[in-house]
């Protein structure tokens, strides 16, 4: 190649070099600025960025009314509002919209016009605040979009329209059902100390502690023996029911009318420890109903639960009872007299002087504390067959024959000198109506709960063998 043509060449690829130099200089700055336009973008989309935990104050401003909560030494407080009406705050949901707005970021911008903005749901502005001492962050919520992929925010002294994931904004625009503390029973169930159910005029049960701090029952069957832990697990159950939607407030007799509340199937009705009551009445349902409608009594609260929630309404008294008729502990227990047809015999028990004694019928009695441990041993479970008689069925609404004489009594004194009788009045060869100081139980008693290996004629038998083998031993 001759040298004028070998610069040419070189000439051209310097060109070529430098035309592709420019060239890539300018699609890289123009990609900058793409990935700037981004990155603008994405920032302007990020509407707050602050600390949620320096939120001292928020501003709620829905339909006809306003709330100002407040985080004060008792938590997330109301310190203002136009609600008449007694209203327990959820805290949760006033953290959560802490939260939410803490870093709230938009999906996209629209620019809509001033004439539509009533489109968006812009006609009137409901703005929600937030505070960290002075400083304010506010948005007005408007309606989620028509495909419910979005809801649509606006900011004060801007006339953009945001659209914001529909499930944040359905929270953010919350409203009375979300403000409302979501739990049937806003108390702790420790804290509860009376329960009563009534379905259709009739009592289910009703409940009572007492001074012991012990559950009794007041009816259907009073003084019949409880089983404390399923009433706590049911008022466990009861105090973690949550409402599914807070309706309206029952203003008028139709608001009742409109909900099947004019007559109520149920009445709930629970006290606390301190003289609280709360009564809760609940429109009759069946199985095919998606919700069950409810009122409290105390506000006009009218609301509705998942029908799935309302089970613990089919509760029956006998679901809370032991198996037994009367069951008190030997150490609560000084004296025990018994009489099984023409079986009758004593128990005494002095327990400040650690003594035990059975007196068998027109006998001397046997002090049985200091003896074998086999007989201190059957002493006990004797008395066992007795404390633990259980029923086999109820028959609340039997007839009853007045002039009846029992054949088995089993009278008690106990230690506070209170006394007890329970009484078996025979049906026929194999079932008892049991009584409590003469009151009928409504708890049927099959004759091999007295006779059976775990009855008390075969302990009495077993007792009465073991002091004959000692006495004939000495």
């Amino acid at each position: 190649m001759s040298t004028k043509k070998l610069k040419a060449f070189i000439i051209a690829l310097v060109v070529l070099l430098l035309a592709g130099t420019g060239a890539y200089i300018a699609v890289d700055t123009l990609k900058s600025r793409e990935e700037q336009a981004v990155l603008e973008e994405a920032k302007s989309l990020q509407l707050f960025d602050f600390d949620e935990d320096s939120i001292d104050k928020v501003e709620i401003q829905v339909p006809d009314y306003h709330f100002t909560v407040e985080n004060t030494a008792d938590g997330w407080t109301i310190t203002d509002t136009n609600y008449e009406h007694e209203l327990a705050l959820n805290t949760y949901y006033i953290n959560t919209l802490c939260s939410y707005m803490s870093d709230l970021t938009a999906l996209k911008k629209l620019n809509v016009s001033t004439e539509e903005l009533a489109g968006y749901g812009f006609e009137t502005y409901y703005p929600l605040t937030c505070y960290s001492g002075s400083t304010a962050y506010t948005i007005y919520i408007g309606n989620p979009s028509a495909t419910e992929e979005y809801f649509y925010i606006m900011r004060p002294d801007d006339s953009t329209v945001y659209a914001i994931d529909f499930n944040e904004g359905e929270v953010l625009k919350g409203g009375l059902s979300y403000l409302k503390d979501p739990y049937m029973i806003s108390w702790m169930d420790v804290n509860i100390n009376y329960v009563r159910l009534d379905h259709k005029g009739e009592i289910s049960f009703e409940i009572e502690k007492d001074d012991s701090n012990r559950w009794q029952m007041l009816a259907p069957m009073k003084h019949a023996p409880l089983n404390s832990a399923n009433i706590n697990s049911m008022l466990t159950t009861v105090t973690r029911l949550q409402i599914e939607s807070f309706i309206t407030m029952a203003e008028s007799p139709q608001d009742l009318i409109d909900y099947h509340l004019d007559t109520p199937a149920y009445q709930f009705t629970l006290k606390t420890d301190s003289g609280e009551t709360m009564t809760i009445d609940f429109a009759d349902f069946t199985k095919d109903d998606s919700s069950a409608y409810l009122i409290y009594e105390e506000t006009g609260q009218i609301a509705s639960m998942d029908i799935g929630s309302v089970s613990f309404l089919q509760t029956e008294a006998v679901a809370l009872m032991t198996d037994k008729i009367y069951s008190p502990d030997i150490s609560e227990v000084s004296a025990l007299d018994v009489t099984v047809d023409d079986t009758r015999f004593s128990m005494k028990m002095d327990w400040d002087n650690s003594q035990a004694f059975f007196i068998p019928a027109d006998a001397e009695e046997v002090e049985i504390s200091g003896n074998t441990d086999e007989l201190q041993k059957t002493f006990r479970e004797l008395f066992q067959t007795v404390s633990n008689l259980t029923y086999d069925s109820l028959d609340i609404d039997a007839d009853i024959d007045e002039t009846a004489e029992p054949s088995v009594i089993f009278h008690y004194t106990l230690t506070d000198g209170t006394e007890t009788e329970i009484t078996l009045v025979p049906v026929d060869d194999t079932f008892y109506q049991s009584f409590i100081d003469g009151e009928y139980t409504g708890k049927i008693v099959r004759r091999r709960a007295l006779s059976g290996t775990a009855g008390v004629l075969t302990y009495h038998e077993k007792l009465t063998d073991l002091l004959q083998m000692a006495s004939d031993t000495e």
